[in-house]
């Protein structure tokens, strides 16, 4: 056993360890190798609680890893110095993750680590309505979540009271319990980025009603739009897209939109297209899919106007999912 001599090691923690604590200072004892094995036993729930308990949990020393692992000693070797750094911690954690994706369901873990990231990457003016709207102590505590340098530039929005305020709270924050930490992650997730998610599927299904009606219609409606919210507006605006507009898609991004087509859509969809569209799409298919679909187009059978535009309707509404995706980038129609 190791001895339990009195020095810098000997010291008692502040405060006793929690579990998630523990387990963290284990993981790290471990080593990497060992500690990959034990994660693929964790559901991303637990990872978050490991995770977020490195924001408030203290140094550990080597004497006091003994007093909570003692039956790891062999493994660990005696006299090895030992200091359990709460950042080592998690990237121990985060490198296992990475490096086990196809194993662990890690999309909870990654919006708890990425949050923070998301939340100093808004622009000033929003973060400043936000934390405006927030108790002078969580602003206190976002702001130092933020880092100096966005801190600072923050600060400069508040009147001269409000930041002498601020400065006084973020001097004064201590330990942050995990549960309040989770607590605030949940409602920066809900009140800053959920709403874009869903801001942005009502644009979708707003753009895919106006590309299915008249042109007259569509720019009637869009018109009344402007006039009383100009910012959804311009955001469908953007979203707009008829079959015909295919011919503007960059080479890349119309690859990417015949991968996801049957070609036997494609073929409806391209009776009676001018011969440059039609060009346009052929040339985005595998050479294969290619001279199927040129046999097809150059003895065109009977299809129903219905059909034709229903296909056409189906690739209009593939376009807008990727870009809404983000996975390809539709040029705007002022552009075109």
């Amino acid at each position: 056993m190791m001895p339990r001599d009195a020095g810098p090691d000997s010291q008692n923690p502040s405060r006793p360890l929690t579990g998630a604590e523990k387990v963290g200072v284990l993981l790290l004892a471990l080593g990497k190798e060992r500690a990959s094995g034990l994660l693929k036993k964790f559901n991303p729930e637990e990872l978050n609680i490991i995770v977020r308990s490195t924001e408030v949990m203290p140094t550990i020393s080597a004497s006091e890893l003994e007093k909570i692992v003692e039956e790891f000693e062999s493994q660990l070797g005696l006299g090895t110095p030992f200091v359990g750094r709460p950042e080592d911690v998690k990237r121990l954690v985060t490198d296992v993750i990475t490096e086990n994706k196809s194993s662990l369901d890690a999309d909870s873990f990654v919006a708890h680590q990425d949050i923070w990231a998301r939340f100093a990457g808004l622009p000033d003016d929003i973060l400043h309505g936000y934390m405006r709207a927030q108790s002078p102590q969580v602003a206190a505590y976002y702001l130092d979540r933020l880092g100096s340098e966005r801190a600072s530039g923050i600060l400069k929005s508040f009147s001269p009271a409000e930041r002498n305020d601020l400065m006084n709270r973020i001097l004064g924050l201590g330990q942050v319990a995990p549960q309040v930490i989770e607590a605030l992650e949940t409602s920066l997730h809900a009140e800053l980025f959920d709403n874009d998610r869903r801001s942005s599927d009502k644009h979708l299904t707003m753009a895919g009603i106006l590309n299915n009606m008249d042109k007259d219609e569509s720019a009637a409606i869009l018109q009344y739009l402007t006039s009383i919210k100009p910012k959804d507006a311009e955001a469908i605006r953007k979203m707009l897209f008829k079959f015909e507009d295919l011919i503007m898609l960059p080479a890349r991004a119309m690859t990417v939109l015949m991968d996801g087509i049957p070609v036997e859509r494609t073929v409806i969809a391209l009776q009676g297209a001018d011969s440059e569209l039609q060009n346009k799409v052929l040339a985005a298919l595998s050479p294969r899919a290619r001279r199927m679909a040129e046999a097809e187009l150059q003895s065109p059978a009977n299809v129903a106007a219905r059909d034709i535009a229903e296909a056409r309707r189906a690739i209009v509404d593939s376009v807008l999912r990727l870009s809404a995706e983000g996975n390809i980038e539709v040029p705007s129609q002022d552009a075109a």
